[in-house]
């Protein structure tokens, strides 16, 4: 299981919710920046259309800085 959450996340509190299921599972990983917010941007991901009904915290440099990290990780599942 890979978690990746923003510190900054202003939908709900990601950060401390991912790092509860970490204390339960000791098989997953958690990859997290503490300025990014509720949509991490992958690589090649412009960043994020702003909302007029929502409030996702983090900007865009950190919001694609936590994307780039979970990046490898994200990959590295998927080809198992």
């Amino acid at each position: 299981m890979l978690l990746v959450a923003g510190g900054n996340d202003a939908m709900w509190p990601s950060l401390p919710f991912a790092e509860r299921l970490i204390a339960r599972r000791s098989t997953a990983r958690l990859i997290s920046r503490a300025e990014a917010g509720h949509r991490p941007r992958l690589p090649g991901e412009g960043p994020a259309l702003e909302s007029p009904r929502f409030l996702y915290g983090g900007d865009a440099a950190s919001d694609a800085e936590l994307g780039a990290a979970a990046w490898p990780h994200i990959l590295h599942l998927l080809r198992g």
